[in-house]
């Protein structure tokens, strides 16, 4: 075995380590010695003590790694987060929303506690109508992190899930801590605009426009509200506001023109200003000249046969999207023949607008064969969706007299096409047209469907609930009742219809007897309510206060169930007059009218 090297120590050498390291080289030459020169110049006391400062160097070493191992860890941990965060916005953005998703649930996932991760996840889960957001919003809660934008956040989960009370509570919350803002307003408007109390939402609203009159966007929204309000006053005044708004040149006074023409009737002074916005405003396209042309002739009828020359001069040569606001216009005024004069086959087989004025026009003259031959057109077909293409087929079937079944068939095949493509629309159309064609529960299906759909749930309701009534479906009727109050608790109407539904079948009589005097506080006078608080005394067997609020409600108000419910509360009245009023009401009952099975009992009753 060779000896070991013996370089001596001292011996000068230009590699010296650098300088800081040099104290750390001398520690380990003294543990291990690189050659045998180094290791005589050691004594055993400076080996022992060159040993135990390396161990305690290792122990500080390895201290300070288990102190500050989890910090790394965390910092690695948020570090990683805030980078996947970074990256779902960067996604969202570029309208990637699966993928951004994707990387803000994987956020969560890494840091569980990372405030901008659960407030990320709770905005998307929020804006996919997920119930989960609600979760990372009380997490948010859990943190001490909740902002104001959450809590806003918070209002719009609880309307996605129907939760109208949670988000109404919460709503007037904010409005008392905060100033109205656009964003409070926006959602006071989706919290309480399609309630018929406005009260809780003009309150603010009005608040908010004294403090920022050059808002014209906000004026536009009060006025709306004011006019949905049901109250005279206000309404005037919306009005009025909404003028002020309609005098300005931009975008928003061509949307307040807009609302000033949804009213179906308006002064003769108002609507000649009407028609003079319509054709003056910068931004006015065709359709505000055709709904001139619209408001004129309404004004000036006689001059009819000269408006339709003019809007044929005007259409002529219009390229076929600015064609189209006339066309509807000829619709709308009857004027088939014209529609067929100025459209071309050719032409409606190349555009759907064209082509649905076109099909109507056809209609309407009685062309079923021309009508059948197009809607069996492959060219047509690729232009119609499978719901209108049903509907044609349906209404063919119909006005070709096919046996019954087979319109039947049309229709159901309408209503599950319409209900699959979404097309709420399309199913309020259709539940119109089978309610008036004597289909009330083909009509169910489709306000069902309806109902289901975002934008038309609301008119779905009601129709769902006119609909049951005819069909005499009470269980129905309570159903559809109880989940429109649950998406609109606030709503009168709902309330109302839901405490009937309550009433005609003897369920839940003292709440009804609390909803229905809120409701009178409102409307004292309100026929409707006043029947319904006096059968809710009669359930309880209270026929004096039952008798002594039935006398209030006036009998021309009431609907034909309702009046058969009036009758038989009445009878037994041995005076004059009240035999008069029970009289005066199955009077005014059209036997074959539509009641549930209950107010046909009742009418039996009166009627013994």
């Amino acid at each position: 075995m060779p000896a070991p090297p013996t370089i001596d120590p001292d011996a000068p050498d230009t590699r010296k380590p650098f300088l800081p390291l040099r104290p750390l080289v001398a520690l380990w030459h003294l543990l291990l010695p690189p050659t045998q020169a180094h290791a005589d110049r050691q004594t055993k006391k400076a080996r022992w003590i060159a040993g135990g400062v390396v161990a305690a160097l290792a122990l500080g070493v390895a201290g300070l790694g288990f102190a500050y191992a989890r910090p790394l860890k965390d910092a690695y941990k948020n570090w990683r987060t805030e980078r996947l965060l970074a990256e779902a916005r960067r996604l969202m953005d570029d309208k990637k929303y699966f993928n951004a998703i994707t990387k803000v649930q994987q956020a969560v996932s890494l840091s569980p506690s990372n405030v901008n991760a659960v407030r990320l996840n709770s905005v998307f889960l929020t804006a996919m109508k997920r119930p989960e957001a609600i979760y990372f919003l009380d997490k948010l809660d859990q943190l001490g992190a909740t902002t104001l934008d959450d809590r806003k956040t918070r209002v719009q989960a609880y309307m996605n899930l129907h939760r109208g009370r949670d988000a109404s509570a919460l709503m007037e919350e904010l409005l008392a801590e905060h100033a109205p803002d656009e964003d409070l307003m926006r959602l006071a408007g989706l919290v309480w605009g399609e309630s018929r109390n406005k009260e809780q939402l003009l309150k603010p609203l009005k608040t908010y426009a004294e403090n920022h009159p050059e808002d014209s966007a906000h004026s536009l929204r009060l006025a709306r509200v004011q006019t949905e309000s049901g109250d005279a006053g206000e309404t005037v005044e919306g009005i009025r506001r909404a003028w002020r708004v309609a005098e300005e040149d931009g975008e928003t006074g061509l949307a307040a023109i807009e609302f000033l023409a949804s009213f179906e009737s308006l002064p003769p002074d108002e609507t000649a200003r009407l028609i003079e916005r319509l054709r003056r405003h910068p931004m006015a396209g065709a359709r505000h000249q055709a709904e001139a042309l619209k408001r004129q002739t309404r004004l000036d009828p006689a001059r009819r046969p000269q408006h339709v020359q003019e809007v044929l001069s005007q259409a002529r040569g219009k390229k076929r999207e600015e064609l189209v606001p006339h066309v509807r216009w000829l619709v709308d005024q009857k004027e088939f023949a014209q529609v067929l004069a100025l459209v071309s086959e050719e032409e409606a087989k190349s555009y759907q607008p064209l082509l649905e004025n076109y099909l109507t026009a056809l209609t309407m003259l009685g062309r079923f064969d021309d009508l059948e031959r197009l809607v069996a057109d492959p060219g047509v077909n690729k232009l119609l969706n499978e719901t209108m293409k049903a509907f044609y087929r349906a209404h063919l079937a119909f006005v070709t007299r096919k046996p019954p079944r087979e319109f039947r068939e049309a229709l159901v095949l309408a209503r599950a096409a319409a209900e699959v493509e979404k097309r709420g629309e399309i199913c309020l159309r259709l539940a119109e047209y089978a309610e008036a064609r004597g289909h009330p529960d083909i009509a169910q299906d489709a306000y069902r469907s309806a109902s289901q759909m975002a934008r038309t749930e609301r008119a779905g309701h009601l129709g769902l609930l006119r609909a049951s009534a005819a069909n005499g479906n009470t269980a129905l009727f309570l159903e559809s009742a109880r989940a429109a109050v649950e998406r609109w608790p606030d709503d009168p109407l709902f309330v109302e219809q839901l405490a009937y539904a309550h009433l005609i079948v003897g369920h839940q009589v003292e709440n009804s007897i609390a909803e229905l005097t809120r409701l009178l506080e409102q409307r004292p006078d309100d026929p409707g309510r006043l029947l319904m608080l006096a059968l809710a005394h009669w359930r309880l067997r209270d026929a004096g206060t039952s008798i002594e609020v039935l006398g209030k409600a006036d009998v021309a108000g009431l609907t034909p169930g309702q009046r058969a419910v009036y009758a038989a509360l009445a009878k037994g009245q041995a005076d004059e007059e009240w035999g008069r009023r029970r009289a005066e009401a199955i009077r005014g009952i059209d036997r074959q009218a539509a009641m549930l099975p209950e107010e046909r009992q009742f009418l039996e009753r009166a009627l013994r």
